[in-house]
Parts: structure tokens; sequence; C-alpha cells
């Protein structure tokens, strides 16, 4: 056959197409690599002798010392002070961290210093800015305003003035791990994760979110714990020195972002960063933007190592901390398969007023598995791939993913009832893969 342009000109053009779906496929498809963490990690590069840490005990990495170059963060509103704060300190100060808090308002609980993030902020930032008027509200009152949305609108412009702050208070700490008070942080695994890191390079972790602009770079998600180096720190303070007017007094500018036309002050925090040279490296689900409860577990939920969660809530702090120091092997990285124990446990066959946050396949009025959750439930046994169900109203939908869910108590005549597949469950369960070791995921972006 003549081997004509066109021809040639055809074939070209497949070949490409051909290699252009293989790297595609390749790219997104693929199974996310990853490492194992340790049970016991070697030496950091920046300490030539590990201290013997007692995994599995409250606050072991903190009293034996291992964590004596970590700087922990809390970044909370004012009237957190007085409802949050004092809880998540009975279960932190006896650890005896490094902790810095920093709020909307200056403040003390205990012999602890609560730093207000913006007093210093110059006050072009504050004149004509509506977001400011509850902080002249929070700044004249003796009682925190009730928490509400308007109190929020302050959180975004804490986040740049709070890393300078950060660093002229504990300069020499090596990780800044930077948290809020509904976030849960596994300090065993966080420790054998930061030890596998040289602080003196510029590192930024976390939980990674895309903003809606793509040209705009990953950011860690805040309310699920992100950390910095002490280097990435050290390169953000330099450049900031390009902004600052008064060098004496940290936390004086916003490092030339105007603040009050940004949707997020982790995000804006990302972009800094970027123009620093430091990009974010994201670790999810290790660390997580929700609480246990609300996670869909799957083959990328089940051997990672937990390192933070988000959204907890007093109850679930502490029905964590108990599962978690009693079960069969403590010492061990705790990983989504532990997890899953732990929620398996509430699983039944029916559990009323209890939402599962099924939703893959939802039955409307006219459907007859929409009738009662019983119908509901045989709709779900005819579905090979369902494991879960729930009905309300006249609704009824099916799960093809395993969640726990939380309490949804009656409103009026609306009820909601909810039910597993237990036998599916233990498939399901007994499907996964051996987890030979806890998993570090590899990093995206």
């Amino acid at each position: 056959m003549r081997l004509t342009p066109s021809r040639l000109l055809f074939a070209t053009v497949v070949a490409s197409s051909l290699i252009f779906f293989f790297l595609v496929s390749h790219l997104f498809f693929k199974e996310r690599g990853y490492d194992i963490l340790p049970d016991r990690p070697a030496a950091p590069a920046a300490r030539p002798s590990p201290p013997q840490v007692s995994f599995g005990e409250t606050c072991s990495p903190f009293l034996s010392g291992a964590m004596d170059d970590v700087t922990i963060i809390i970044k909370l509103g004012a009237p957190e002070v007085a409802y949050k704060l004092p809880a998540y300190l009975k279960r932190l100060t006896p650890c005896k961290p490094n902790l810095l808090l920093f709020s909307d308002r200056k403040d003390s609980i205990g012999d602890l210093e609560i730093v207000d993030a913006l007093a210093n902020l110059r006050p072009e930032y504050k004149h004509n800015n509506p977001d400011f008027d509850i902080y002249e509200e929070i700044q004249r009152s003796n009682e925190t305003p009730e928490k509400g949305i308007e109190g929020w609108r302050l959180d975004k412009y804490k986040f740049l003035p709070m890393m300078e702050l950060t660093a002229n208070q504990t300069p020499d700490a090596a990780w800044f791990v930077f948290i809020e008070l509904d976030t849960y942080v596994n300090w065993d695994n966080l420790y054998r994760f930061l030890s596998r890191f040289d602080s003196r390079k510029a590192h930024y972790f976390g939980s990674p979110v895309w903003p809606k602009k793509k040209k705009q770079p990953a950011y860690a998600h805040g309310g699920s714990g992100f950390v910095l180096s002490h280097g990435a720190l050290r390169k953000m303070v330099a450049r900031g020195r390009m902004f600052a007017e008064n060098h004496i007094s940290p936390g004086t500018h916003l490092f030339g972002k105007d603040v009050s036309k940004e949707c997020c002050g982790d995000e804006v925090l990302a972009r800094v960063l970027k123009e620093c040279g430091v990009k974010l490296r994201g670790y999810s689900p290790m660390f997580n933007e929700e609480r246990p409860p609300l996670i869909a577990f799957g083959h990328d939920h089940w051997c990672e190592a937990i390192l933070g969660l988000h959204h907890m809530d007093e109850h679930d702090f502490e029905a964590l901390h108990h599962w978690e120091t009693t079960r069969p092997n403590p010492k061990k990285p705790l990983t989504y398969e532990d997890l899953f124990a732990y929620m398996e446990i509430s699983m039944s066959d029916q559990k009323e007023d209890w939402t599962n946050l099924s939703e893959d396949i939802v039955f409307k009025r006219s459907d007859a598995a929409s009738a009662s959750f019983d119908a509901c439930f045989k709709a779900c046994l005819k579905d090979s791939r369902c494991v879960q169900c729930e009905h309300f109203e006249n609704t009824c939908r099916h799960s093809h993913v395993i969640r726990l869910g939380h309490r949804q108590l009656r409103d009026g005549n609306k009820r909601w009832i909810s039910g597993w597949v237990m036998d599916r469950v233990q498939s399901w369960k007994a499907s996964q893969p051996p987890c030979q070791g806890a998993h570090i995921v590899h990093p995206i972006p």
C-alpha cells in the first residue's frame, strides 16, 4: 500500500491520540503511590539521637521530649475562649506543648496569653472596612459577643499576621502545627510523619483544596490542620520585610494582599507561600476535612495513616480518645482501617432517628421503594452494590459507600431511619487488602 501524505497524516494523528490517551489514563487512573509509616521512626535529620517515645500513651511524644522542637498554634475567635477553649486545653496542656494562642482580642486563660493577631495591623486595613465593625465591638465589650457569621468575617485576616507573630515568639522551632478548636491531631502519627523530613528545608503540608480560579495554587485547608517547617516560615517572614514599615512590631501588614476581597485566609496564605517558592504538598486523606462519622470509607481510606480530622465536637474528642487508647494495639500507627472498626460498632440493620448520609440513588414518592423503610431496605437488597440506605418522609436513598452518619431527630412527622446490609459490610471489609503497615500517600499536588 502506498503511503500517501494524507494517510501519513492520519496515522500520525491516530498514534498521537493513542499516546495522549495512555498518558492521561496513567496520570488520572493509576494507583496512588505510598510509603510505609514506621512504627518507630529513625532519627530526624536535625536531631542525632531520637528520644524513646512510649507510643500509644497519652502525651507520649511531648513528655518524652520528641516534640520539644514543635510549636502548636491554635487560631480561635474571641467567643470561643469561654465556651470551647477550656475543654480543648484540658486535653492538651497536660502534654506541656509549646503552645501559642491567637484570637481577635487580647485575653488570657490560666497562665496562657491569648494574642490578638489583628492588634498590630496598620489602620488603613481597618478603615472603611465593614469586616472590622465586629472587631471594634469585641474590643469594647468585656463579654464576648455570641459566636456568629459576623465574627468569622475576621478569621481570614488572622493568617498572615499570625505567621510573623509566630516566627517572632518561637524563632527556633523546627515545626509549626496550625490547628483550630475542632481539629483532632494524632500526635503519635504526626511525630512519626515529621521525623521523615528535614525542617531546615521549606515544607508546607496539609489537606489540599483547589480554588475556583485555575491559576491560583492549591492551599491547605485550615481546619484540618496544616504544618510549616522552620525553613518555610523563615522564607515567608523574609519576604514580609518587603512590605513592613515597622520591623520591630510583627503582624503589621498583610503581605501586599487585599484580604477584604478574598474568601479565605488559608487560600491567601498559600499564595504568599508560593511567591516565596514554597508550594503545598497535599497529604489527604491523612489530613482530613471531615469528622469520623462523615467519612466515606473505601480503598483510599483504609491503610492510610491518620494525622488530622476536622469538625470534631466534644463528644467526638472524648469517644475517639477512649477508643483509641483501648484498641487492641494502641502503639501501632492509627489508620482508617482502625477507624472503621470504631465506626462499625454503631452500624445495624435498622437505626431510628438517624441519617447515614446515603446519596448515590434517590427514590421519590412515585417509586415503590419510597413507601417505607422496609421497602427501601428490600430495594437495597436487590441492588448488589447497595451497602446502606435511609428513609425519611417519602424518600428512599441508597449508597454504594459506607458511612456511619449522625443522629437526626424528628421534624414534625418527618422521621429518619437508616440501615446497613451488615453481611455486605462484612464482605466489603474482608475484601480490603491487608495493611502491611500504615501508608503515607505520595503528596498531591
